[in-house]
């Protein structure tokens, strides 16, 4: 896992200079940049139109109460796949494509949740990479040992001051 990603980093512009130069070879230099143009145009269009759809579901879900955490990670899946429309290149084209598919988007957005932690405080759930959906009640306490904080001074504090009592709810 740990070298798959500089090989994706450099083996995917190598891969879509490939791509370049099989497609510029078969269909001619100025329609392979007519492609690449109208791609970046249609990953625009497309972010526009998608983006705003996905932008209501996530307002709609809000303001009945249900968690808009699904509707938010769609909302970048979608954002991804127009990026991947923008940037030159038709490795990138065909992902971004088929992320744009809502069952290769909804399959994507399963697989991440599994991986991710999505901490919705507006409706008092939350998503973990173990749990399914989750109540937490009360507020979030993060404990940090003495070692993993410091206090800034401030011009009128003394240097043997004690610390602020803390209130405990």
């Amino acid at each position: 896992m740990r070298f798959l990603i500089p090989l994706v980093i450099l083996g995917l512009p190598l891969a879509e200079i490939a791509g370049f130069v099989v497609v510029g070879r078969e269909i001619g230099v100025a329609m392979t940049l007519l492609l690449v143009f109208l791609s970046a145009v249609a990953g625009v269009v497309l972010l526009r139109i998608q983006g705003f759809g996905m932008l209501q579901r996530v307002q709609e879900a809000a303001r009945t109460g249900n968690d808009p955490g699904i509707d938010v990670l769609g909302g970048a899946l979608i954002f991804l796949a127009a990026i991947l429309l923008i940037v030159p290149g038709f490795i990138s084209d065909v992902i971004g494509l088929l992320l744009f598919l809502p069952p290769v988007r909804r399959a994507a957005a399963a697989f991440l949740r599994t991986r991710l932690a999505i901490f919705t405080t507006g409706t008092g759930f939350y998503y973990s990479s173990n749990t399914r959906r989750e109540e937490h009640r009360g507020p979030l306490i993060i404990d940090l040992e003495d070692d993993e904080f410091s206090r800034k001074k401030k011009d009128g504090d003394e240097d043997d001051a004690p610390p602020p009592n803390r209130i405990s709810h």
